[in-house]
């Protein structure tokens, strides 16, 4: 069997959710759970939950900003106003507020319900998380929308300039939680006490403004060279995302950080070409990234980088035998 198809195939039998399931009910109770424990021990605060405008729902869903007015109880999104979508507003996130002080619960419960279902369909979209996460503060959503699109406006160290980075998008985000800016963390969060949202498969995190800047560091810490190539690396990540499940490949636990560690060894090896760095993490998720380690495969990867010819086309020259030995090599301890 080739290297390709066993990347492929192997995992084929296994079930996995598939994002047209319309809610998760565990995960409701989660959320529900957590906002609620958050609710009483901080009863000035609002929860907000954040819209991403670059990654709408089409424009009859009930959660589409155009909709939200119309309900029986009307929600009035705060646009968040990132600075590189200023010319069209309506691709701008937005802050809608489910819960503020004095509320017995939340006014519009059936909206909360949408906004969580929403979360978990479009958890590992191609097109990105509409429903970027929940958002604790004592701060009314003026406040916070306002914080969120300065706090964004970074200065790109690969490119040399300043840029809107949308860290609140969850990929974005459980990335950078995953390293060691507490610091810049903290900045970051601002009036924000706690940010909720879903990883690609659909765990809810927590980042928690006391649980950050505990380490010491300077609280001026800016993202170094290494977090900007992470956060560049996120398109050809969702791309990886994507295939894995095309092909019903589990998604790894922390899932962000697994599929930018395998498109970082990809990229050390001087691949670039998408079709290149998604076999390249099918084979790293379903044999063991030890298999580019192999004197084979390294060859098929020099002739993909100065041929015309992808690396799974250059592996499909390579006897069965050599295929099986790739297939089966393991990294050193």
């Amino acid at each position: 069997m080739r290297i390709q198809e066993r990347s492929l195939n192997k995992q084929a039998s296994r079930s996995i959710e598939t994002v047209t399931n319309m809610n998760n009910p565990s995960l409701n109770e989660e959320i529900r759970a957590a906002l609620f424990q958050l609710r009483e021990a901080h009863p000035h605060c609002h929860i907000h939950v954040l819209l991403d405008g670059n990654h709408p729902c089409f424009e009859g869903d009930p959660l589409h900003l155009h909709q939200l007015a119309k309900r029986e109880i009307p929600a009035n999104p705060i646009i968040v106003p990132r600075a590189d979508y200023l010319h069209d507003p309506s691709i701008c996130p937005a802050l809608v507020t489910l819960h503020s002080p004095g509320d017995r619960g939340y006014p519009d419960d059936e909206l909360f319900d949408l906004a969580i279902a929403h979360a978990w369909r479009r958890r590992a979209s191609i097109n990105g998380s509409y429903v970027a996460g929940w958002l604790v503060s004592e701060k009314p959503a003026k406040e916070v929308a306002a914080h969120i699109a300065e706090s964004c406006e970074l200065f790109d160290l690969l490119n040399g300039r300043r840029r809107f980075l949308p860290l609140f998008e969850p990929h974005r985000l459980s990335l950078l939680a995953n390293t060691d800016r507490k610091s810049f963390l903290h900045r970051w969060l601002g009036p924000i006490s706690h940010w909720l949202w879903l990883d690609l498969n659909g765990q809810l995190n927590n980042l928690a403004a006391h649980d950050l800047n505990r380490d010491g560091t300077s609280p001026g810490e800016q993202l170094e060279q290494r977090d900007w190539m992470m956060q560049h690396r996120v398109a050809d990540a969702r791309l990886v995302a994507m295939a894995m499940q095309e092909a019903q490949h589990r998604l790894p636990s922390n899932p962000e950080i697994a599929i930018d560690a395998s498109l970082k060894r990809a990229k050390a090896r001087g691949l670039q070409r998408t079709e290149d760095l998604i076999f390249t993490a099918l084979n790293d998720f379903s044999l063991s990234a030890g298999w580019a380690d192999h004197l084979a495969a390294q060859w098929a990867i020099e002739q993909a980088l100065v041929g015309e010819r992808s690396l799974s086309k250059v592996m499909t020259t390579l006897p069965d035998e050599i295929l099986n030995e790739i297939a089966n090599n393991r990294p050193a301890d």
